[in-house]
This record gives C-alpha cells, sequence and structure tokens, in this order.
C-alpha cells in the first residue's frame, strides 16, 4: 500500500474549489466533491499507478479525474509514496512548470 501525502499547493487547489462550489453550487455539491478527491486519494494507496501516465510534464507523472477537474500526482515507487501535487479545472493548460 503506498502512502498519499497532498501537498499544500493541491490542498490549497482543493480548498478552494470546495469553497468556489459551496458558494456558487451549494453545500452538498461541495462536500460530494470533497469525498469524491478522498476516495480517489484512498484508491491511489492501493492501486497507485493506476492513473493516465503524463510523462511530458515529468518523471512518475499521473492524473485523476474528478471530473471537471485533474488531479495530478507523482508515484516514487521507491519511496512508495504517492504524492498529490495539483488539483486544475480541465480546461486550464497544465504545465510541467506548474507543479514545481
Amino acid at each position: 500500500m503506498a502512502r498519499v501525502v497532498v501537498t499544500p499547493a493541491a490542498d490549497l487547489d482543493a480548498a478552494q474549489i470546495v469553497d468556489f462550489l459551496a458558494a456558487h453550487a451549494g453545500v452538498g455539491v461541495a462536500a460530494k466533491y470533497n469525498d469524491a478527491f478522498e476516495r480517489l486519494y484512498d484508491h491511489w494507496a492501493n492501486f497507485p499507478d493506476s492513473g493516465a501516465p503524463r510523462a511530458r510534464l515529468g518523471a512518475d507523472i499521473r492524473v485523476g479525474v474528478v471530473s471537471p477537474y485533474v488531479v495530478i500526482y507523482r508515484h516514487t515507487v521507491a519511496e512508495g509514496v504517492v504524492r498529490v501535487l495539483r488539483i486544475v479545472h480541465a480546461k486550464r493548460r497544465i504545465t510541467g512548470t506548474m507543479l514545481r
């Protein structure tokens, strides 16, 4: 089982998404998205390589989707760690520099 670590940047992304959804779509919708992010993290703990690889973004970078958001992570096999890097809207242009 991999250890899942959510970076401060990804944690802030999730908080901003949930706050935005709470204000514009309701608390129930925001809670569903927050739960979906947590379920995805739990899934990666058991299946860390299940996300789609994105080699152009960097070594060991993979993504998962909580539509319409893309959750970007790095699985470091040697460490047994899944590091959640960012959560961005799927319409946003994703570059390697945003992951640093």
